[in-house]
């Protein structure tokens, strides 16, 4: 049951879930991590019980390592959506990369924005903070449960829909810039029309873009810390709802 609850969280969670990591090594790692957690466990399922029971005691704890695992990954999906915000603007929409872990084709500033934010997951013990998130949860329901309570779903969909404002909030300092720059082509171009706005446009746009997008590093850690420091907190909220 161990086993099953922490397999939902390494095939959903951020960093520990992405496909770069081999199957084989995570399966050793959860393996190695179940017997670390056995005395958090405290409870023991009888040999007798029925094989019907012990299938839905193994559905419900990898549902619970999965919501923990997609709970953490809310907030990288709010960075990259920041850093998709970016490409847009500075005009980098169409320039594609792709995403190891998910597998698909994300833009190129949105990628660069997910490794600043794995980067600081990693560096502030994101990883030790989900592996102490299943840990407590075995306190607060038990491996043998058979079933789960429903309040943590307003936490989630709550959750969910931060992603929008996350990242409209993080973008929107180089939005705002780069309709000034805009604005500033277009008192330009009626000033001297024989300028080309579009030649002249498009390079701006990147080069200011790029040095915004510079600039802004040093204040995009703050938050992202800020932001992951405070996983835990809403991780326990929406375990205490199960």
């Amino acid at each position: 049951m161990l086993i099953s609850r922490l397999s939902g969280l390494f095939s959903f969670s951020p960093f520990l879930g992405a496909v770069f990591f081999p199957t084989v090594v995570k399966v050793l790692v959860v393996v190695i991590l179940s017997w670390i957690l056995i005395p958090y466990a405290g409870v023991a399922i009888s040999l007798s019980t029925p094989v019907g029971v012990i299938a839905w005691m193994i559905f419900l704890n990898f549902t619970i390592g999965m919501a923990i695992g997609l709970f953490a990954t809310i907030l990288f999906y709010a960075v990259q959506f920041a850093g998709r915000i970016y490409g847009y603007q500075i005009g980098f929409a169409v320039a594609n990369v792709l995403d190891p872990q998910s597998q698909t084709q994300v833009p190129i500033l949105g990628q660069l924005t997910y490794l600043i934010a794995a980067f600081l997951f990693v560096s502030i013990n994101g990883p030790a903070i989900l592996l102490m998130a299943v840990a407590n949860s075995l306190r607060r329901i038990p491996l043998n449960s058979l079933s789960i309570g429903t309040g943590f779903v307003p936490t989630f969909w709550k959750e969910v829909g931060t992603i929008f404002s996350i990242g409209m909030q993080i973008g929107f300092p180089i939005i705002a810039f780069m309709i000034t720059v805009t604005i500033v082509l277009g008192v330009m171009s009626r000033i001297m029309p024989q300028m080309n706005v579009f030649m002249v446009g498009m390079p701006l746009n990147v080069f200011v873009g790029l040095i915004m997008f510079a600039a802004l590093i040093p204040i995009w850690f703050t938050v992202f810390g800020s932001m992951i420091e405070s996983l835990s907190t809403k991780i326990a909220m929406l375990i205490g709802g199960m």
